[in-house]
Parts: structure tokens; C-alpha cells; sequence
């Protein structure tokens, strides 16, 4: 009965979600990290896996876009809707590389914040098909990520565990 007991507390605890004690996670960046964009955006905006906190009318979250001097060229306050912040540009007459800069506090608690950067003016070259790769394995996402695989695993060990213990009982 006991060994029942510790199967299904083993079953509850490795088939509950993990990631619901991770970090907030970038899901979508608008332009994406690495980019090439022929002329600028009138915003910036980066969408995260959970929702944002806020604290009535404080800026604890934000975004900061730079030129490649170095110039900020977005506005002082950045705008929280849900999962997704953005800021506007107030320069859109820039070319050459822009470094995106954000600081947010995700639905944890914690303060996530990174930098990536996209080019703008210059014209994307085509590419064939066959040469390109994905969208999703471009941005390092897949089906088979590093969380997926672990799911996956201690899945597969917990049905092994159930073949055993019936295999077993099938035996007496």
C-alpha cells in the first residue's frame, strides 16, 4: 500500500508544470533579437510567458532602445498590457544597429531583464528555402527544448515504474 502511495505522489509531482516556477521568459519580440529591418519601427515591443507586475502608477517595468551611439532614442516610459510591454520611438530617422535594453518583473516576482539588438536600414537578403532556417530554430525554440525533454523523460521513467510493478504483480 505504501509503495501505491509513493507512485502517485511521484505520478502528481513530476506530471505538475515546471515551468510555473521559472523566470518570465521573452515568447515573441517585435523586431526580433537579430533582425534586419529596412526602416525603423514606430515601437518596440516584447511579449513575455506570463504577466507582468505592476504597482499602480510606478515604472518598474521598462524598455530602453539605444542607437548605435549609444543615444536613447524611445520614450521615458514604456507601457504594460498584460504580457506584453512596449515603448515608442522617438527617433525613427536612425540606421545601423539598435540594442534593446528591458527590465520587468515577471508574475514570480522577480526582475528579469536582458538586451538584444536588431539592425535596421539595411535591405534583407533572400535566401532559398532549402539554405534557410526556421523561424522557431532561429529564435532556439523547438518542439524538443530542454524542458520538453525533461517532461518527456520523467515520463517515459514513470511508465517504466508502472510496467515493473505490474510485471511484478502479474509474476506472484
Amino acid at each position: 500500500m505504501i509503495k501505491k502511495i509513493f507512485i502517485l505522489l511521484a505520478v502528481v509531482l513530476f506530471s505538475s508544470p515546471i515551468n510555473a516556477f521559472a523566470h518570465g521568459e521573452i515568447t515573441q519580440a517585435t523586431p526580433a533579437a537579430d533582425s534586419t529591418v529596412i526602416a525603423a519601427p514606430s515601437e518596440v515591443s516584447i511579449e513575455f510567458d506570463g504577466k507582468l507586475q505592476t504597482l499602480g502608477n510606478e515604472s518598474i517595468n521598462s524598455i530602453t532602445v539605444t542607437d548605435e551611439q549609444g543615444q536613447v532614442i524611445s520614450d521615458p516610459v514604456s507601457v504594460v498590457e498584460g504580457t506584453k510591454i512596449s515603448n515608442r520611438l522617438q527617433l525613427t530617422d536612425v540606421t545601423g544597429l539598435v540594442s534593446v535594453h528591458y527590465r520587468v518583473v515577471s508574475e514570480d516576482g522577480h526582475p528579469v531583464e536582458g538586451d538584444y539588438s536588431f539592425t535596421i536600414g539595411q535591405t534583407p537578403t533572400l535566401t532559398s528555402a532549402g539554405n534557410e532556417e526556421t523561424a522557431e530554430e532561429a529564435n532556439g525554440i523547438s518542439e524538443e527544448s530542454g524542458s520538453n525533454l525533461l517532461v518527456n523523460g520523467l515520463g517515459a521513467l514513470i511508465l517504466l515504474g508502472a510496467l515493473i510493478v505490474i510485471v511484478r504483480r502479474f509474476k506472484k
